[in-house]
């Protein structure tokens, strides 16, 4: 019920502007808590084993703005951890006092607003020193670091003055980015012919992969006119209507991954049909790829590094260079458009008619025709091959490609590992980066088990 009340408070704030508040104007008490407990007391605080240090930050903050300074006094209480292992079941120890540092142990919130300056819960010495990382915290193992309001010269909110961090320096992947209704990658550099994009034509295999997780799959959305359109599609990664990896599709299973492969260099269109069994489910990691050669009429899809779906003696009968697989369309026709008409018979294509059909048809990540088919979810490792992937090489390389910049046949790879900004970094040789369409969202308490590793 407090909570709700902190809810319906911060509402009446934004509606009420810069107005005065005075005493009559409220119904309730006014009273104090930390931001971060408002929704929950638990927040996650997993990071990778390569972080030195890491910020959790937090804010004391009031339900309405109060007419003078309110001053609240915090602190790093270990008596707590007693506390939490028993509401929810764990034996966690308290994080050692060298790992952390509390930036200030008082807080103020000046009259008239609602939230007070920033204080910083910083993890640190988390790398320990030197080459052997003399004194790291160990890896995989979970701690907690209670922060709680001691003292305020306001009354304190019970249930929401206690910010419990669960610390973890994780061996697995822990960054993360954010796509969805409105937000997409971009690759601009694969829109113009040259060193970038050239490899990316003339292919007969493909492979895509990419860590996913799905926070809903959206059968609605409301676009930008107001209105509802129908949502049948979460799109993961390549080209509309000529190879792409996606999630649903009219008269299809809304939750079943598909490939399609409809375009000239393919030809194996939808792959497989509908099947109920076949559903992935939100709020769960998965890696996801898909896999087409043209030599050997093959088509896949895997679902964590197994073989979900697969049919042979599909797709292109006889590669030629006419049905070659061109995922850097635009690029190729910008150099057909700027060529000699001597020229540009070299340059022709079967897809040369997707030039007509404007900015829909390029690779995405998590796009694909227009802005009403989004992920919803988070993304990691994806990646773009010019081979079709071996079931051995899809199962031990899930979560990360060593040196990937000696590799010609691995076109792109994104680890979205960035944690800040909206440019996504190409790791591989081409360094065709990403740009996000829309500020990306970087979450925390990121954590992909890697399940290669977990299972025989």
């Amino acid at each position: 019920m407090k909570r709700y009340l902190i809810t319906l408070f911060a509402l009446l704030v934004v509606l009420t502007g810069c107005e005065r508040f005075d005493a009559d104007d409220h119904k309730f008490g006014n009273v104090v808590y930390l931001n971060v407990s408002q929704t929950s007391p638990v927040q996650l605080a997993t990071f990778s084993n390569n972080r030195a240090t890491y910020d959790c930050t937090l804010q004391a903050a009031l339900t309405y703005p109060a007419d003078g300074d309110v001053q609240v006094s915090l602190e790093v209480d270990p008596s707590l951890v007693g506390t939490y292992n028993a509401r929810y079941g764990t034996q966690w120890p308290m994080l050692d006092a060298k790992y952390y540092t509390l930036s200030s142990e008082t807080a103020t919130i000046p009259a008239g607003r609602t939230t007070s300056d920033v204080v910083t819960l910083q993890l640190k010495e988390l790398m320990g020193e030197g080459d052997e990382q003399t004194g790291a915290l160990p890896l995989d193992e979970t701690y907690l670091v209670p922060v709680r309001i001691s003292g305020a010269s306001m009354e304190i909110l019970g249930g929401s003055d206690v910010a419990y961090y669960v610390v973890k320096r994780s061996s697995a992947i822990t960054v993360a980015a954010q796509l969805g209704a409105g937000n997409w990658i971009n690759f601009p550099t694969l829109d113009k012919y040259g060193a970038n994009s050239q490899a990316w034509n003339g292919l007969t295999a493909i492979t895509y992969e990419a860590l996913i997780y799905i926070d809903q799959f959206a059968n609605s959305i409301v676009n930008a006119s107001g209105n509802t359109s129908t949502v049948n599609i979460s799109s993961v990664m390549g080209v509309e209507q000529y190879l792409l990896l996606r999630i649903g599709d009219t008269n299809f299973e809304r939750q079943q991954l598909q490939f399609d492969g409809s375009g000239g260099g393919s030809n194996f269109g939808k792959f497989p049909s509908s099947d109920a069994t076949k559903c992935l489910s939100t709020g769960r990691w998965y890696h996801v790829a898909c896999t087409y050669d043209q030599t050997t009429q093959t088509v896949r899809i895997y679902v964590d590094g197994k073989i979900q779906s697969e049919e042979t003696g599909v797709g292109i009968a006889i590669p030629s260079k006419k049905n070659q697989i061109n995922l850097a369309m635009r690029a190729l026709y910008n150099l057909w458009d700027s060529a000699s008409e001597a020229d540009k018979p070299q340059y022709e294509t079967d897809d040369t008619g997707y030039n007509k059909l404007g900015d829909a048809y390029q690779f995405f990540i998590g796009k694909s025709y227009d802005d009403y088919r989004p992920l919803n979810g988070k993304i990691a490792e994806a990646r773009v091959w010019s081979v079709a992937r071996t079931p051995e090489q899809i199962w031990e390389n899930m979560y990360e490609i060593t040196d990937p910049e000696s590799d010609p046949t691995l076109l792109g790879y994104w680890k979205f590992n960035e944690g800040a900004g909206n440019t996504v970094k190409d790791y591989s040789m081409y360094g065709n980066d990403g740009v996000a369409e829309i500020d990306i969202v970087w979450p925390t308490g990121i954590e992909i088990p890697k399940i290669n590793e977990t299972e025989e």
